[in-house]
């Protein structure tokens, strides 16, 4: 698994302000059904550079449709599925990874990129949110309920990454629409290194971007 920083200079003046830039990741898979948080919010002041990076390891956590309860966040290689299980009426809790062809989890559920959790409630079966992280930040949550009776949420992380100027941002608010009229950089395969660059255009009035791989 690569690992890509990004080091993210801020040549927009006086510009930014108090503002946020904002970085948002998207998965491959059903992406109107999901909501998104700014994966990174960052504010480098005027000529100073930021660093991050990205990993790609991916953990999933579960919501109750209230609010109220939450389970441990559980780190989900590719190709395997976390279970969602509630034994003895307890409140439910993600089990530890199975590989997603695993019998007991039959038939196979997730591809080898994806990564899955699967409701497995009972007596009574808990619907809940499902909320990916990647690298610790959370990323999407999903906007139907993930039902109970083996219902399965899946996650494949895409190569493209949004960026934009705004306010700081709390949970996972953007639809995918939002998101998208972003200005865009498509992540090559084996990329370690991207130097991104924010100006700002006096002539348009907006934030530029520029983005150069190492």
């Amino acid at each position: 698994m690569v690992t890509t920083t990004f080091k993210v200079k801020n040549d927009s003046g006086d510009k930014l302000g108090n503002q946020y830039i904002l970085v948002y990741l998207t998965p491959i898979n059903n992406v109107d059904d999901w909501l998104y948080a700014a994966w990174q919010q960052i504010r480098p002041g005027t000529g100073g550079t930021k660093t991050f990076t990205l990993t790609q390891e991916i953990s999933a956590k579960m919501i109750s449709k209230d609010g109220t309860y939450e389970t441990s966040d559980v780190q989900i290689p590719p190709a395997y599925v976390s279970l969602l299980t509630n034994e003895e009426g307890l409140d439910p809790v993600l089990g530890k990874p199975v590989l997603g062809t695993d019998p007991t989890i039959k038939p196979p559920t997730v591809t080898k990129n994806q990564c899955g959790v699967k409701n497995m409630t009972g007596s009574p079966g808990t619907a809940m949110y499902a909320q990916w992280f990647v690298n610790d930040s959370l990323t999407v949550q999903s906007k139907p309920l993930v039902s109970a009776g083996g219902t399965l949420s899946a996650f494949e992380l895409d190569t493209k990454i949004y960026w934009s100027v705004g306010t700081k941002q709390t949970g996972p608010n953007y639809t995918y629409n939002q998101v998208t009229t972003q200005k865009m950089y498509n992540l090559k395969a084996g990329t370690t290194l991207v130097n991104v660059k924010l100006t700002y255009d006096q002539a348009t009035s907006q934030f530029e971007w520029t983005f150069d791989p190492a």
